[in-house]
């Protein structure tokens, strides 16, 4: 089944989640079970250009966007429930599109699990993950720059 973008209605119920304490500080919990491809929440927060950084933002359109909470807390896991969807929506009324960003599941959520996402950070920016998932690739980076990073640290070390 395929993503959509979401309907706002009355049975959507959208923002599912609480925040709570994890090993590492706070983290997104499912309040409820979340069925795999829903829509858990729209991000919300402030526009930046391209080439902005920061720890907590999320590429978005050309540039990046800087999560206000609940989602600024999203961990991340190399083996994530949960994934960033960009959605391009049409104002039925005026033919204007707008933008938005959303966190949806990717498989089902059971109630009390963290929510996570890959960060998928560029290998330059790496740091060593802790998320303890058996898929762990050990870096908080892409999958397809792992050995970049990897490469990257060596060579550090021995400078």
């Amino acid at each position: 089944m395929e993503n959509r973008p979401p309907k706002i209605t009355r049975k959507l119920h959208l923002n599912p989640i609480f925040i709570g304490e994890t090993p590492y500080g706070k983290g997104v919990f499912a309040s409820r079970s979340i069925p795999a491809r829903t829509p858990i929440g729209r991000i919300l927060g402030e526009i930046k250009p391209p080439g902005y950084r920061s720890d907590y933002c999320m590429s978005f359109r050309d540039g990046a966007i800087e999560p206000e909470d609940p989602y600024r807390l999203v961990n991340h896991s190399c083996d994530p429930n949960s994934e960033l969807i960009e959605w391009e929506i049409t104002n039925p009324e005026n033919g204007e599109k707008i933008y938005e960003l959303w966190i949806h599941s990717v498989r089902r959520i059971e109630k009390g699990e963290q929510i996570t996402i890959d960060y998928a950070w560029d290998a330059k920016a790496a740091i060593p993950c802790l998320c303890g998932s058996p898929l762990c690739r050990g870096w908080i980076c892409k999958k397809e720059e792992l050995e970049i990073c990897i490469q990257e640290r060596e060579r550090e070390s021995l400078e």
